[in-house]
């Protein structure tokens, strides 16, 4: 029986065409429980951006968590092969609350994670993945690139003490030039950080900006992976939906490349988000690579109509 997509709610048309589109790349869905030991989380804190969690107590005693987030689980839960990588993507739900906020919320996310043995051609299919995901949402999408090798190599170069780098990582976040230079302290130069903030986020222009910046192996590197990304996407009609953003940030000891976020028009908040994260493998004792992104399907019946005039 053939299905109507039109009339279906935006999430759930949606769900199904990027069910397809991810099996078409070789990905298959991965089902998981609904809660996990809370110590997962608790160890993981930075990770996850929150401690907020909903707890409960177990048989036998464990304290007991609903999961705020499907990465954590999916990283413990599953087998990984010694070559290669593990393609999963997956449908579920996740309880937690909104950044600032205070009451939990049961949010519907989908999303896809590649464990292992990556390649560069790996991240780059990851990254096209994000901006077609966007694209069967909203044709008028961004996706915002950064980096946090580059980030965090360039952090080094101008000098920043290891106990202010928190500081100068949360001046990026608020593109703050005015109190980098004190949140930096003494004996740090950031006029190269300032710099880049304060830029446009025009992909080849920031990529310029960020190749002139690198000084050493660290942020040349990073730049030239962010140069083979945009070469990428020629002759799509997505190159045009790519920002390159600095300013956007996750926790350094966790995420170690190309990292995103993705806007759609009628959504006055980051849509998708995702990046490598070859740190959390690193804190569970397996040096292996890890990335992937989820999309927040929730918001999208609240800012998009249901039938026919919502297909975009």
């Amino acid at each position: 029986m053939l299905i109507d997509t039109v009339t279906l709610p935006k999430d759930e048309r949606t769900y199904l065409e990027l069910g397809s589109l991810y099996e078409r790349h070789g990905y298959a869905l991965y089902k998981m429980k609904k809660f996990e030991e809370y110590s997962l989380y608790l160890d993981n804190k930075n990770f996850l951006g929150s401690e907020s969690v909903l707890t409960f107590q177990g048989f036998g005693g464990k304290l007991m968590a609903l999961k705020p987030d499907v990465t954590l689980s999916i990283v413990k839960n599953a087998r990984v092969p010694e070559k290669g990588s593990l393609r999963l993507y997956y449908r579920e739900s996740v309880y937690r609350t909104e950044r600032g906020g205070t009451d939990f919320k049961e949010i519907n996310q989908m999303g896809l994670e590649c464990i292992g043995a990556l390649t560069g051609a790996d991240v780059r299919e990851i990254c096209a993945l994000a901006a077609e995901s966007l694209a069967l949402i909203d044709g008028e999408f961004v996706f915002a690139v950064s980096h946090m090798g580059y980030l965090s190599a360039l952090i080094d170069e101008c000098g920043v003490k290891e106990a202010d780098k928190h500081k100068v990582i949360e001046c990026v976040r608020a593109r703050n030039a005015h109190d980098l230079s004190s949140a930096a302290g003494e004996g740090a130069d950031t006029g190269r950080i300032a710099e880049i903030i304060q830029a446009d986020t025009e992909f080849a222009d920031a990529l310029a900006l960020l190749k002139s910046c690198a000084a050493g192996s660290g942020t040349r590197s990073a730049a030239d992976e962010l140069g083979a990304l945009y070469d990428s996407f020629a002759g799509t009609p997505y190159r045009d939906r790519i920002r390159l953003d600095l300013s956007i940030v996750n926790d350094v000891d966790y995420y170690n490349g190309i990292i995103f976020q993705g806007y759609v028009s009628r959504v006055p908040k980051p849509i998708l988000s995702g990046g490598r994260y070859d740190g959390l493998l690193s804190r569970i004792g397996r040096e292996q690579g890890a990335m992937g992104f989820a999309l927040n399907l929730g918001e999208l019946n609240a800012f998009y109509p249901r039938g026919k005039e919502a297909a975009l």
